[in-house]
């Protein structure tokens, strides 16, 4: 069986180097290093086709901001006439939500951080994960909106949700929840990554 997340880590140099590209292309190939950096730890700490409670609170976590990239990139570059656009959308939705960091009141030494664009805040939201996959098909033409449940239950444990005590109190009993085989979705990531690489080199892009 091939190992995607190996063939990437054969990548790590060509994608450092296209990482500082403007645009999309930068966009995927900070990602995508930031990808291999956090679950390369992940799979060499834990045991992730079988996380116990514990572990899963680190794993889910980390995984969840993985994931919401992942899918950012699969919209981004799933159809390359909109690409520029559907970033746009990313970049967009940053700005947005620095103009909402620096407003905050609390921040402190605020005059030592770049002033947001006024017009910032009335960008418009960008989609989110959910509508965002249903934009997107797959080589069998189905709509990806299947893939919305990983990012839930990933996003579950983000406020530690899914600690045991809280589970017995609520239903009265052991319950069993979702989890996520992340070692089977990290190789799926790695692999989604290495066709985009392929893509913007075949293409002359870089």
């Amino acid at each position: 069986m091939t190992d995607h997340f190996e063939l990437l880590k054969q990548q790590v140099t060509a994608l450092e180097k296209i990482s500082e590209m403007p645009g999309e292309i930068g966009f995927f190939a900070q990602e995508a290093l930031r990808f291999y950096s956090i679950a390369g730890t992940l799979c060499a700490t834990f045991s992730l086709d079988n996380s116990s409670i514990g572990e899963r609170q680190i794993t889910h976590i980390l995984a969840r901001s993985l994931l919401e990239n992942y899918f950012w990139l699969i919209y981004i570059f799933d159809d390359k006439a909109q690409r520029s656009a559907r970033y746009g959308e990313k970049l967009n939705g940053f700005k947005r939500e620095y103009s909402k960091y620096i407003a905050d009141p609390l921040i402190p030494q605020k005059e030592k951080l770049e002033p947001a664009d006024p017009a910032w805040s009335a960008l418009p939201k960008p989609m989110d994960v959910n509508s965002m996959l249903a934009q997107v098909k797959n080589d069998h033409g189905d709509r990806l909106s299947y893939l919305y449940f990983v990012y839930r239950v990933a996003s579950f444990d983000i406020h530690g949700n899914s600690m045991a005590v809280l589970f017995e109190q609520a239903f009265g009993k052991n319950c069993n929840f979702s989890a996520l085989n992340l070692q089977f979705g990290f190789d799926l990531i790695a692999n989604q990554y290495l066709v985009i690489l392929e893509e913007i080199v075949h293409a002359g892009e870089v």
